[in-house]
């Protein structure tokens, strides 16, 4: 039986507001986007109000993902909306950098 793919969304900014630090508002990204793969559902990530990408938050949750299953993988089940330009070229910048790590 092929189970059916839904879409989730989460705003990253509540993430960024209710955590105390980043590393904590990694983990709480990394686990949203691993409970999406796992259950294989598609979660879209809105950035409305997000001014910053750091590394730190990058490294604990998008980073993770890529060392556990794969760039593939992150790109098959997540994607972005509302995001800037800016935060667009900080993401790919920050994959193609981690893909040649």
């Amino acid at each position: 039986m092929v189970k059916k793919v839904l879409m989730c969304m989460i705003k990253m900014i509540d993430i960024l507001e209710s955590r105390q630090n980043l590393p904590a508002a990694g983990e709480v990204l990394y686990s949203s986007i691993k409970e999406a793969i796992q259950k294989n559902d598609k979660l879209s990530i809105d950035m409305e109000g997000v001014t910053s990408l750091p590394s730190i938050l990058l490294n604990v949750s998008i980073g993770r993902i890529i060392d556990e299953d794969g760039v593939n993988t992150l790109k098959q089940y997540v994607s972005f909306v509302n995001i800037t330009q800016q935060q667009a070229m900080r993401l790919r910048d920050y994959l193609n950098r981690y893909e040649q790590a």
